[in-house]
């Protein structure tokens, strides 16, 4: 039974990780779109969407944080390659440092999207 809630909690780190990129994207999108083409209904939608998107992002990246300490725990027993041996250290060192400049990056662009509301809320 922990063997398939290991494989769980894999499986969900990974799915998280999709969605928080997925989800900054597409509200960066929302937001470009609002600030060429302001309307009243689409300035509407993209304030009633904004806080449910940070919310749920946010949750994701707790998740995210939980998720990938059992990972940690649980990778030598459940995910640890023999073929590849300790060359996978390395592809884990590497892939985290990718992930961390994306998740980096995807912080910059919340904050920059906020300052953007917060400017055409003052509106």
């Amino acid at each position: 039974m922990i063997s398939i809630l290991v494989m769980l909690n894999d499986y969900f780190h990974d799915f998280a990780t999709a969605v928080v990129i997925v989800l900054s994207y597409t509200m960066m999108l929302l937001v470009r779109y609002v600030q060429k083409d302001i309307q009243k209904d689409s300035i509407a939608f993209l304030f009633a969407i904004y806080p449910k998107a940070v919310h749920i992002s946010g949750g994701l990246v707790i998740l995210l944080l939980m998720a990938g300490i059992v990972r940690a725990f649980t990778y030598s027993q459940y995910e640890w390659n023999q073929m590849v041996g300790n060359d996978q250290v390395w592809l884990i060192i590497v892939k985290h440092i990718v992930m961390f400049s994306v998740f980096g990056y995807g912080l910059y662009l919340w904050v920059k999207m906020h300052k953007v509301l917060k400017l055409m809320k003052e509106r």
